[in-house]
């Protein structure tokens, strides 16, 4: 059986939340009380926000991923020109 990388769980979580504040957002639009309404606006607010939040942990995290790709392949260059001295 074949390992799930990190990124496909956080996709699926990140879905899963999203799909739940759609939910969310429907039903407190049909409800008329003053909560309801509260929760409506929060759950829009979260609708746009967390794949927002999603995506920026996505792009930070590719980032410095690559940096220290970027530290390991010149650390490995370096002390192959030393042993090459």
């Amino acid at each position: 059986m074949k390992k799930m990388p990190l990124r496909r769980i956080l996709a699926i979580i990140g879905l899963a939340i999203i799909a739940g504040l759609y939910a969310l957002t429907i039903i407190c639009s049909l409800i008329g009380t003053p909560f309801a309404r509260s929760c409506l606006m929060a759950s829009l607010f979260c609708t746009i926000v967390v794949p927002a939040v999603i995506y920026g942990f996505l792009i930070i995290t590719k980032q410095t991923l690559n940096d220290q790709q970027q530290a390991a392949e010149e650390d490995s260059r370096q002390a192959a020109e030393e042993d090459q001295k």
